[in-house]
């Protein structure tokens, strides 16, 4: 093959200190048709990567700079790649190291413990194949993906109305019967068109602007919430709160006035809360939270498992509701760590008396394990993305 043919390749870059073992990975995947190079060093490694890499085949165990200290510098790098963990060491070693590499924001397709079989190997390229190739700042996949937007920008959208409300359906696990809805935050713009909530929410934190956008959130989605009323849908609206919105000692009240002046009631509004939400002053949002419960709303404890003080705040807010984070329910059917938590989380609140939701539901093998563990509502790309109002289905 030319270099030239080669070049239209998608990359992988293998590192290991064994060269046998790169030749051996490099040369199944030439075989699957990637462009596959490897180093036996990180010295090299550093002297090779790119942003335009397909996948990373990274050895746990390098001598000098170990596979942690990659993730490490690949994550403070922003690397796209996917990585593929090899390692001899025990699986729950692999494991811990993909949670970690994912907790720095890293991709990993998968890991191998090693002596592993070609047949793994050629699976794990099947994956990388079928990833859209990461892109480089001149490019972009999608519309709005490569916008970058100023408080000035955002400002503007606020004041035009760009920002609107998304519906994504939840449902009943026994009925599959639409139950409510979560509001989730979309900019169309009328020049990058629909950028999604990770291009702009840490913005609107970062130059207190996420009040604002919060509150037009939820007044756009009240006046929805009304029209389905009036259609003879009465579906449950989600709300996230951010941090800051709990902050605010007349909360309670200023949230039940405008749910009542649409002429809706506080018992069909649910108040999603992040842990991380809790996690800076739990007392000051004890007060607001109970209040909350007080004047009826119902109270979500959402990415349930994620921080480090998840069940004692679980145990003294008034919740009634526990949302299990879909990092789990994504490996619960493969990792025994997280179907146990998954598993653990269901049991502890049905004990408690709370409707336990399971977000990230994408294959009739997570709705069968979840209807199997006793959840009672789902939401996921298997039963409903996120849309628009007018296209929220009947």
């Amino acid at each position: 093959m030319t270099d030239l043919a080669k070049a239209d390749q998608p990359r992988v870059l293998i590192l290991d200190d064994e060269r046998d073992m790169c030749e051996f990975v490099a040369d199944v995947g030439d075989d699957q048709g990637f462009n596959a190079q490897w180093c036996d060093n990180f010295e090299d490694f550093a002297c090779r990567y790119s942003i335009d890499l397909r996948g990373i085949f990274l050895d746990l165990a390098m001598p000098g700079v170990d596979g942690i200290e990659i993730i490490r510098f690949l994550g403070d790098n922003n690397s796209k790649a996917h990585l593929v963990l090899m390692s001899g060491h025990d699986i729950h070693l692999l494991e811990a190291a993909r949670r970690l590499a994912e907790s720095r924001g890293l991709k990993v397709a998968g890991v191998l413990h090693k002596p592993f079989e070609l047949s793994a190997l050629v699976g794990l390229y099947d994956q990388l194949a079928a990833i859209t190739a990461p892109q480089c700042p001149t490019t972009s996949a999608r519309p709005g993906s490569q916008y970058v937007p100023t408080a000035s920008d955002l400002d503007a959208a606020l004041a035009a109305g760009h920002i609107i409300p998304f519906y994504q359906p939840k449902l009943s696990v026994s009925t599959r019967a639409i139950t409510g809805v979560e509001v989730l935050a979309r900019w169309r713009h009328p020049d990058h068109g629909l950028v999604g909530p990770d291009y702009f929410i840490p913005l609107a934190e970062k130059e207190g602007l996420i009040e604002r956008l919060t509150d037009q959130i939820i007044d756009q989605s009240l006046v929805q919430g009304r029209i389905w009323l009036d259609q003879g849908r009465p579906l449950k609206l989600a709300l996230n709160l951010s941090a800051l919105s709990l902050r605010h000692l007349d909360l309670p009240e200023d949230l039940l006035r405008r749910v009542e002046g649409r002429g809706l009631s506080p018992e069909q509004i649910v108040l999603e809360i992040t842990e991380s939400a809790l996690a800076s002053d739990f007392s000051a949002s004890l007060d607001i939270l109970t209040r909350l419960r007080m004047r009826r709303f119902a109270l979500s404890i959402d990415d349930f498992g994620t921080g480090y003080s998840s069940l004692k705040q679980l145990q003294h807010g008034p919740f009634t509701e526990l949302k299990i984070d879909q990092s789990f329910i994504a490996k619960a059917l493969e990792e025994e760590g997280s179907l146990a938590i998954v598993e653990s989380s269901v049991q502890l609140g049905r004990r408690m008396g709370l409707k336990v939701v399971a977000e990230g539901i994408e294959t009739e093998q997570q709705m069968d394990l979840i209807r199997h563990l006793g959840c009672d509502e789902a939401q996921g790309y298997l039963l409903g993305r996120p849309v628009a109002a007018n296209d929220f289905p009947r």
